[in-house]
């Protein structure tokens, strides 16, 4: 392990994205989320992500046409972050003229986290749904042992007082893929009770994973296998085992405006109401206590709240690989491998 500076790998990790042709602007946006999941121990979702993922074709021009209220978007092999944070921009002022704006998207890079781009959303006074397909298969469905359908994450934004917001981001597989990923570059064993092998037998060992469970049994397995249908084949993407790589799944993006529901200008405030008495209920636990969904996710921590003299510690593999990446070099045999994305 490298010990390093939160702020010394924020730089690397923005030159690492620079290396790879992205505008410094955009690169020191998007390295915040990666750096801050580094920090607070979400290395699923951590620096060493970076190596692995593709981020698009940069100079793609996405096609967006919008018909009624609904955006469809065809990222053109485009990268994800910058397609996504453009129709967030675009959701919101259409859902302001509508009330509602869903938009359809295909074909573009991934994109990591969702919770930046519904958080857009929800800075603008609305609230923000965004799921996305996230094959090829890796999730069995529930009560079996053959992956079918991606780990389809879905995330809420909502507005609450004070210009705040408060976001539930999840994965509906048991635990997200990256995790076979992370223990490759740590050299350790996956999360027990969450993978299984060729055979359905649970598995520990990262190369002898085949498959992710869904999260929450049956309930959990409809919820991923419904995301694989709005988010994978509703904008004309692909589903199931015809998924070849990223740029076949889609995602599904939502804007709804708050005061054309009716709820009226004061609906930041009962979303504050409604999580302050989730949590002030009596916990299970006597000196227990209840948090509300989302209360201690990295969506809360600003990067420049860290002090920089914070060390985080990071695989010696993954920094390697960022000053290789800041440098220009490229890591298709990583993006292309099943087993990191």
């Amino acid at each position: 392990m490298t010990k390093m500076n939160v702020s010394d790998l924020y730089d690397l990790a923005t030159d690492a994205l620079v290396g790879q042709g992205m505008r410094n602007a955009d690169a020191s946006e998007i390295s915040k989320e990666f750096v801050i999941a580094e920090y607070v121990g979400t290395t699923t979702h951590g620096v060493g992500k970076l190596p692995s993922l593709n981020i698009g074709d940069l100079t793609a021009d996405p096609s967006i046409k919008l018909k009624g209220c609904v955006l469809n978007v065809n990222g053109n092999g485009g990268s994800g972050f910058l397609i996504l944070r453009a129709v967030a921009e675009r959701l919101s002022s259409t859902a302001r003229e509508f009330g509602i704006c869903a938009a359809s998207i295909r074909n573009f890079s991934r994109y990591s986290s969702l919770f930046p781009y519904t958080e857009i959303v929800a800075r603008n006074g609305l609230i923000g749904v965004l799921m996305n397909s996230a094959g090829p298969a890796a999730v069995a469905p529930f009560g079996s042992k053959d992956p079918i359908t991606g780990t389809n994450p879905i995330c809420f934004s909502f507005p609450t007082s004070q210009g705040g917001v408060q976001t539930l981001d999840f994965s509906t597989a048991e635990v997200v893929w990256g995790e076979i990923r992370q223990a490759t570059l740590e050299n350790r064993h996956v999360a027990a009770n969450a993978f299984i092998d060729i055979d359905g037998k649970d598995a520990t060992t990262p190369s002898a994973v085949t498959a992710v469970k869904a999260f929450g049994g049956p309930k959990g397995s409809a919820l991923n296998l419904a995301i694989e249908v709005l988010a994978g084949l509703l904008p004309a993407g692909r589903g199931g085992l015809s998924v070849e790589d990223e740029f076949d799944c889609g995602a599904t993006f939502l804007a709804l405006d708050p005061e054309s529901f009716d709820a009226g200008p004061f609906f930041p405030d009962r979303v504050s109401d409604l999580l302050g008495e989730v949590r002030n209920s009596r916990p299970l636990r006597t000196g227990g206590e209840v948090r509300a969904p989302g209360d201690h996710q990295r969506t809360r921590i600003k990067i420049d709240e860290i002090p920089r003299e914070e060390k985080v510690d990071v695989p010696d593999t993954v920094v390697a690989l960022l000053g290789r990446m800041a440098k220009g070099e490229k890591f298709a045999e990583l993006s292309e491998n099943p087993l990191y994305n």
